[in-house]
């Protein structure tokens, strides 16, 4: 039996699963059964195609064979370095429980299906919230950048 505070007790390497994506679902479900506040949230790492680098928080809205999908706007900040360049690391953190998970490699769109189906579900005041932020970004003229 594990104690109650994760730090009394270290990891252990025969507590990992062999998969890394169930690995990470059964640190998620813990977390949420635990109540961590947004236990999906991470911090995703791009850089532009002169390798800047920027990091920014997303939510992991699923897991499967592909890997962790977030969605972003394609036209953002981070929507333009993944397709400039489309390398990232994710981090999670679950202070909570002491424990993080990192990785990083490829990526890739998701069908536009899949994007439209998750859209859908969005609250009518986010999916306005989205318009807009996109309507404004291409009409605000770009401050303090040469």
């Amino acid at each position: 039996m594990r104690s109650t505070d994760p730090i009394d007790e270290p990891l252990a390497e025969a507590e990992l699963l062999d998969d890394p994506i169930e690995q990470l679902r059964r640190w998620m479900d813990d977390a949420r059964a635990g109540g961590i506040p947004l236990p999906e949230a991470a911090a995703l790492a791009t850089a532009d195609a002169e390798g800047r680098p920027s990091v920014r928080h997303v939510l992991i809205r699923g897991l499967d064979r592909r890997g962790a999908v977030f969605y972003t706007n394609y036209d953002s900040r981070k929507g333009a370095d993944l397709a400039e360049n489309p390398y990232a690391a994710v981090t999670v953190l679950w202070r909570e429980l002491d424990r993080q998970a990192s990785f990083r490699g490829p990526v890739e769109r998701i069908t536009s299906r899949e994007s439209e189906a998750y859209f859908r579900t969005r609250p009518r005041e986010a999916r306005i919230g989205v318009v807009l932020v996109s309507t404004v970004l291409m009409s605000t003229p770009s401050s303090g950048v040469r």
